[in-house]
């Protein structure tokens, strides 16, 4: 069942993903729109997959810390599903953050 803040079914979610992703679990911390945290699931070239305890509208900007500090990204809330007692963060990353698509792909190829 589709959580009423998601806005795309499953399947068009997973077809909308341009880049592939690989699995990490490490903490998260959001600068915009407000100051709090997740747990990453997975990360890939254009987006990064976040279990939060609330939940964030979808089309919301937002400003996301990954890499235990050592990169800061932007990006829109595309999916906020509903997951247990936890919600389900779908975030693409804007195109203008490169240096963060690089150590997103430099991670990729060594976990790979």
């Amino acid at each position: 069942m589709k959580d009423a803040m998601s806005t795309k079914s499953k399947d068009e979610q997973t077809n909308a993903r341009q880049a592939n992703r690989v699995m990490l679990q490490e903490r998260v911390k959001f600068h915009a729109p407000h100051n709090c945290e997740g747990k990453s699931i997975d990360i890939g070239a254009g987006g990064l997959g976040v279990e939060m305890d609330q939940p964030l509208a979808v089309g919301t900007l937002v400003e996301v810390e990954i890499f235990n500090g050592k990169a800061t990204a932007l990006g829109t809330v595309r999916s906020s599903v509903a997951k247990g007692n936890a919600y389900r963060i779908g975030i693409q990353f804007k195109e203008e953050d490169w240096a963060v698509m690089e150590m997103v792909m430099a991670y990729s190829q060594q976990k790979g």
